[in-house]
């Protein structure tokens, strides 16, 4: 045999979610939709946003945080807007928002003054548990990272592994958040050598009070990169994150 069933099973799920994806597109074709509303737009539209919803974003321009020794960028504050379109991709199937999330990370990093084609640079999503991925189908945070690589020309790797499946952390407040996820993340072995003294930049969705981001950087810094950065598209105010970092210092 050519492979074992389980490696059978998992090519034939990514042949389908590749016939789904190319279905969508032409059904849906990403460009004549905002991301948001799902009003009908022309493909000149930034960030495939309709007028109204580009005005309504709560975009964030804040200095990046530094918590915990990390530099920590979001997109857009949390509200009614940026939660339509985290929903609509995450729950409701819309994988092609990730171009757009990954174009508006990409001009927040060059406003910080990341550079394309940085040799030194490592674009890593945070992982998703496997239980987690075989519901959905798909990891949000990879899949944004996939697109930002390719927007900055950088290399994205996998090198962070979730060992432990979590239970929701939605609703949770921020020390709860840390002690459900401690020690659910892990540097894999095979990837060290890709994370030492590289520019580590985590990409995830969303950031509430940086539990999982300081599982990732933990989990990383095994591995002696030179920095440790996350960039999340949308994020709650500083001051839940902020007081947690207090607390662990």
């Amino acid at each position: 045999m050519q492979g074992s069933s389980d490696e059978i099973a998992e090519r034939l799920f990514h042949g389908v979610e590749k016939i789904a994806s190319v279905i969508s597109e032409v059904v849906f074709p990403h460009q004549l939709y905002c991301i948001c509303c799902g009003n009908i737009i022309d493909s000149t539209r930034s960030y495939s946003l309709c007028d109204h919803c580009m005005e309504h974003i709560r975009w964030n321009v804040d200095e990046p945080r530094n918590i915990d020794g990390m530099r920590v960028m979001r997109c857009a504050d949390y509200g009614i807007y940026e939660r339509s379109i985290i929903f609509a991709f995450k729950y409701d199937g819309h994988k092609y928002i990730a171009r757009d999330i990954a174009r508006i990370m990409a001009d927040r990093l060059r406003i910080e003054g990341f550079k394309s084609s940085d040799e030194n640079m490592l674009i890593v999503p945070v992982p998703l548990h496997e239980n987690k991925y075989l519901v959905r189908g798909f990891n949000q945070s990879k899949l944004i990272g996939k697109y930002l690589a390719k927007e900055m020309d950088l290399k994205l790797s996998d090198v962070l592994l979730r060992v432990h499946e979590t239970k929701a952390l939605r609703g949770l407040g921020a020390a709860e958040r840390a002690e459900t996820i401690a020690g659910s993340m892990e540097l894999i072995k095979a990837s060290i050598d890709l994370v030492q003294d590289k520019d580590i930049m985590l990409v995830d969705d969303f950031f509430t009070t940086g539990s999982t981001a300081r599982e990732c950087r933990r989990a990383i810094e095994k591995g002696k990169p030179k920095s440790v950065s996350l960039i999340a598209f949308a994020g709650r105010e500083w001051r839940e994150a902020i007081k947690l970092s207090e607390e662990v210092i």
